[in-house]
């Protein structure tokens, strides 16, 4: 059996191997013309070796949006490692797909033009797979078969074939194909967390050997002639189609079975968004069962913490609890105001508040404690990953244990990650907290410096998200001082510095803050728009497989809780959840050309959703994008560089 068949075979259908690197296509091999660029036969070269053959971004739309894919996905990699780098090249060595030992992952344009093949819905995710296959290996520093494979690449064919010789009986491979398997699996959670569809990646039957075909320059239904001319070895390509056709048919077993079970993720992402804690637990916790993660131990502590938070704040407004009410930028909420101190009301009535209060901040207590051991888990799970420990040191200041949270900042977060915007962001809300009012004051004048030069970027939490969270806090310390003037100049400051940068968002936030008859007048508008719907059904809905005969494209089952439920996948790119009563349980709209939803279409600006329906209740920055919540409306906006990408439907909390 010749190399390229046996690199195909194993290279799991969909993308080469990394190890596949070396191999050139069978064309070139057989007619011994290697005029064609082909992957380098050492796979530890530099990428110097590729510079003459990249593809500029910004003279290629096709080379754009792959880096634009690749940029979304790297949201998802852990921060304290340099992050790899993409280069498209130009290779007629057909689509492939590589990661290079010095941390540069490749990909071949002929990859891209595969891919958008298959329509320009599909396309997107179908790239961001293997794009996502490729950072699964890097993180896993998975590319220790590159010897062996190199050993082999720099050998004349012949001398590849006898070294090869029942290479797919032995351990080695065998284990590289369980490697492969697993960078699918996580291939296909990391697109999924970052909102892509995994769906598609298994919807169409005919994508994995037309990679394949495309990479052999040959047909696999049966003996014929390559695209070259040259005529093909029917037994040597009936074997490796047939194994090709095995491993396709396993893979997309697999990966269908993870896709359905994500959709559990996905309800729980909204449930979170839509502010209903104890649903949004529930889904994560069921899809954890299967697929346990730091991301699910996160998201469950993240449910405990926003309960917390919402148990804390009314208790700082009326002055039971010591402190500034701040923003912890995980939520980025428009309506809480900072306030004043102070206590109010008679002797009387705060007695008979107090057995309540106890009771709230007892849960307080209990809240925080379960989010921080979940968080602890994750760590566990990923002692490099740098947000867990951002997450466990606002669950202590939540929990009021300033020692402790400093404990986190100071003596885990900044010798292991370094001193960044986000550290000093939380040392000005410890110290704040602990009544060091002088030495936080300077680190929020500091960060106002910072925020306001955008050469400076050491921050993981989106600009706006950090922005507002600066300010607001800045302003929540003054406010509780009695600082009433410098804290509404603090909130004009940043109003003048959003409106001069186009900043909507912060913008309308600013004014808000500030009671503006401008915002006022904005926010009426939630209520213009009634009975928003996708495909004429809402949640809550009774639905019935009768009534959605003539619209959905495919149905699978999955259990949640012992229950099982019923997943509608559209052609147009929804997605609706039915549950054992027959109820539409969830219902969203992923990225297409032609969809809208009051009226909001897809594509549109990021400010056109705060000119339409007004401030948002809630914007929340998660990897797949940020979201804008309304609760007034039952919807919320998926904003992916700076437009509408998708929409869902939820019912607020009452």
């Amino acid at each position: 059996m010749n190399f390229q068949a046996i690199t195909a075979g194993l290279g799991l259908m969909f993308l080469l191997m990394p190890g596949a690197l070396i191999a050139a296509p069978l064309s070139t091999q057989l007619s011994q013309q290697p005029t064609t660029l082909s992957p380098p036969a050492d796979a530890t070269q530099s990428i110097n070796y590729w510079k003459p053959h990249i593809i500029d971004p910004e003279r290629n739309q096709a080379v754009a949006r792959a880096h634009q894919i690749f940029s979304r996905l790297l949201r998802t990699w852990d921060g304290s490692r340099i992050e790899p780098s993409l280069y498209v090249v130009r290779s007629d060595a057909g689509p492939w797909a590589a990661s290079l030992l010095d941390g540069n992952i490749l990909l071949s344009y002929q990859a891209i033009k595969i891919s958008n093949s298959f329509g320009k819905a599909q396309s997107q995710d179908l790239l961001a797979f293997v794009l996502a296959h490729e950072l699964a290996h890097q993180r896993s520093n998975d590319l220790w078969h590159y010897k062996f494979f190199r050993l082999a690449g720099s050998q004349a064919p012949a001398v590849r074939r006898q070294i090869l010789q029942g290479v797919t009986n032995s351990k080695a491979v065998q284990t590289l194909e369980r490697r492969e398997a697993q960078a699918d699996h996580d291939g296909l959670t990391i697109m999924s967390v970052v909102g892509y569809d995994p769906f598609r990646i298994v919807d169409k039957k005919d994508f994995f050997t037309q990679w394949v075909e495309s990479i052999w320059q040959l047909p696999c239904a049966g003996p014929g002639t390559s695209k070259t001319g040259v005529k093909s070895y029917t037994r040597s390509y009936a074997k490796a189609c047939n194994k090709a056709r095995t491993r396709a048919l396993r893979t997309r077993t697999q990966l269908k079975t993870v896709a359905v079970q994500s959709v559990l993720y996905d309800l729980g992402v909204q449930s979170y968004i839509a502010g209903r804690n104890e649903t949004a637990r529930r889904y994560f916790r069921a899809y954890g069962r299967d697929y346990p993660s730091r991301a699910v131990y996160n998201a469950i502590g993240l449910t405990y913490l926003a309960q917390a938070l919402d148990l804390r704040r009314p208790l700082l407004e009326r002055g039971l609890l010591k402190g500034p009410q701040f923003f912890y930028p995980l939520v980025l909420d428009a309506s809480p105001k900072a306030q004043k101190i102070t206590r109010t009301g008679s002797a009387r009535k705060r007695g008979q508040s107090d057995n309540q209060t106890r009771k709230q901040k007892k849960l307080i207590k209990k809240f925080t404690t379960k989010a921080i051991n979940y968080f602890e888990k994750a760590r566990r799970l990923e002692p490099e990953y740098r947000n867990t420990y951002l997450l466990s040191a606002m669950a202590q200041l939540v929990k009021n244990n300033t020692y402790v949270a400093r404990g986190v900042v100071q003596g885990e977060l900044m010798p292991r990650f370094g001193r960044d915007m986000e550290t000093d962001l939380l040392m000005a809300m410890i110290n704040a907290q602990e009544g060091k009012f002088k030495e936080s004051e300077k680190l929020f004048k500091k960060l106002l410096k910072t925020i306001s030069d955008k050469s400076e970027n050491n921050s993981i939490l989106p600009r706006d998200l950090l922005t507002y969270a600066v300010h607001h806090n800045y302003a929540a310390m003054e406010t509780a001082r009695g600082n009433l003037k410098l804290a509404k100049k603090i909130w004009q400051d940043m109003a003048k510095k959003s409106r001069n940068n186009g900043e909507s968002l912060l913008f309308r936030l600013a004014l808000n803050q500030v009671n503006t008859p401008h915002h006022k007048k904005a926010a009426q508008k939630h209520d213009e728009n009634k009975h928003l719907s996708i495909n004429n059904r809402r949640i809550g809905d009774p639905t019935t497989r009768n009534s959605l005969s003539k619209q959905y494209s495919q149905i699978s089952n999955f259990w949640y809780e012992g229950d099982r439920m019923k997943l509608y996948r559209y052609v147009d790119g929804s997605r609706l959840v039915l549950g054992p009563k027959k109820k539409v349980l969830g219902i969203w709209q992923g990225a297409t050309d032609k969809n809208s939803i009051g009226d909001i279409k897809m594509g549109d600006e990021a400010d056109r959703p705060l000119k339409v329906f007004g401030l948002p209740s809630r914007s929340i920055s998660m990897v797949s994008g940020d979201y804008l919540a309304y609760d007034k409306l039952g919807l919320a906006l998926l904003i992916v560089s700076g437009r509408v990408q998708g929409w869902f439907l939820y019912e607020p909390v009452s």
